[in-house]
């Protein structure tokens, strides 16, 4: 198998990730997003996620940008929630079922580490059962289901809070 890597991210693959962002949205279903973004709002959701631990990595393979992952402040300010990030991660189509998500996790969980960051919140809809499966082999517990919450247009779906606790691991 040909080994995947990841970097941090700079401003030359921002259109790729807005592609994949975008493809996601298209698929319903895995975003709360409803419409595409352009590039110039892409933009701005890039440069404030350039201070790390928050910065975005891509995940590549052979030089090819297959997906992403990022880290955003959980209840930023708040001293008590210094430890406490959300992580974000987002494949290419083509790209899933093959280990990448895997990949991506346990990077994602070694930065965190490093970043001392204690416990990593992911916020994903009830209807995305891959990343709930995912996250859940990658030790991810429930910890907390709001039900109903999103409504997708022509559908209603709920938004599940996934935990995983990274100290004394």
């Amino acid at each position: 198998m040909i080994e995947a890597t990841h970097r941090p991210a700079t401003e030359a693959d921002l259109p790729i990730l807005t592609e994949i962002y975008n493809d996601i949205i298209s698929e319903g279903g895995f975003s709360a997003d409803l419409s595409p973004y352009s590039l110039a709002q892409r933009q701005v959701w890039f440069v404030a996620h350039q201070q790390a631990p928050f910065i975005i990595h891509v995940v590549e393979i052979e030089g090819l940008v297959l997906g992403y992952f990022y880290f955003s402040p959980w209840r930023s300010g708040r001293a008590a929630m210094r430890q406490v990030a959300e992580i974000s991660y987002y494949l290419a189509k083509e790209s899933r079922g093959k280990g990448l998500g895997r990949f991506m996790l346990e990077q994602a969980q070694q930065i965190a580490r490093a970043a001392d960051l204690r416990y990593l919140l992911a916020i994903l809809l009830d209807t995305n059962i891959g990343s709930r499966t995912l996250l859940e082999k990658s030790g991810f517990t429930m910890a907390g289901h709001l039900p109903k919450i999103a409504d997708l247009g022509e559908q209603r779906c709920g938004q599940l809070i996934m935990l995983k606790e990274l100290a004394g691991e």
